[in-house]
């Protein structure tokens, strides 16, 4: 269409805080610039009693903003549909999703190409949870990896000393058994209310998931053994219990690891070339004094980066 107007969007988030994993929201001081070509104002010069009112407006909206977007609000509470499948070894996009009330036949949003979109990351406070990129967020690995991970194996390899106990005393067995599944049911509960109310599980849940099983499936064992009488039979089978329990855990370990890190460094080579693609487009508008004021930030704030646009 020939009328079709091009409307170009240069994005700054001059504040991010309150970044919810569970309510899926975010808090933002953002600043949006947007740019077109009004033609009736071309060649004329500018005038003191100009009314803006009186020429074509593009109607923008913030489509995820969290109750009614107005345009003189300069900070607003935003929703964000977080990918968790990968959760804690996840990028999320911090976005502001824009739309016209025009029609998509009399305008087309694009991002500007002659100026950057930037974040001010000085202002940045969820610096413990999670980490800046140039394009995306990413969790910060250590927080989850201490807290939960670890935690978890040591709970689901504790199931093993169980075997300590001579096997004619299933009663201390179990016990044992059942402490430890309890206190990872419990241990479940609290990181559950870490994480939104979603239909799938992220790599997390899968983790605690069969570290429960694991302790579970012990405990069934120490309760089977018991009706086999003969006491060398018992010995016997407990032995290659005990193996096959090791085995067990030790390829679910690897398996999952393998997939962890190989699925991690996959994504994180994808937001390396958009960050890639982003720092070749700041060093085309800014010029190379860009990468030196970068450093100089780095120095002070290791974390650096901006949050991402979508167009809608």
């Amino acid at each position: 269409m020939e009328n079709k107007k091009s409307v170009f969007i240069k994005v700054t988030f001059l504040k991010i805080s309150n970044i919810e994993t569970v309510k899926e929201q975010f808090s933002a001081d953002v600043f949006i610039k947007a740019r077109w070509r009004e033609p009736s104002l071309d060649h004329s010069k500018v005038s003191d009693n100009l009314k803006l009112d009186q020429y074509w407006n593009p109607k923008l909206v913030v489509q995820n903003v969290l109750g009614s977007p107005k345009q003189s609000s300069w900070k607003e509470l935003n929703f964000e549909m977080l990918e968790l499948r990968m959760f804690p070894f996840d990028f999320q996009d911090i976005s502001v999703v824009l739309t016209s009330e025009h029609p998509i036949q009399e305008l087309e949003i694009l991002e500007d190409e002659q100026e950057l979109s930037s974040m001010n990351v000085s202002c940045f406070v969820d610096v413990q949870e999670w980490e800046l990129k140039d394009y995306v967020l990413s969790d910060n690995l250590g927080f989850f990896v201490w807290n939960i991970l670890i935690i978890m194996t040591i709970i689901s390899l504790l199931s093993f000393t169980t075997f300590a106990v001579d096997n004619t005393k299933p009663q201390n067995r179990l016990q044992l058994g059942f402490t430890l599944t309890l206190t990872g049911v419990t241990f479940r509960f609290v990181t559950n209310q870490s994480l939104p109310k979603i239909s799938y599980l992220t790599k997390l849940d899968v983790y605690i998931l069969f570290c429960m099983i694991f302790n579970f499936c012990i405990s069934i064992w120490h309760a089977v053994i018991t009706r086999f009488k003969d006491n060398s039979d018992q010995d016997s089978m407990d032995f290659w219990a005990f193996i096959i329990f090791i085995i067990i855990y030790s390829v679910f370990q690897l398996i999952y690891f393998m997939i962890v890190v190989g699925s991690y460094f996959w994504r994180r080579r994808k937001v390396e070339q958009v960050e890639k693609e982003y720092q070749e487009k700041a060093v085309k508008l800014i010029g190379e004094s860009w990468k030196s004021n970068r450093k100089i930030t780095s120095r002070s704030k290791v974390r650096d980066g901006r949050a991402s646009l979508f167009f809608g």
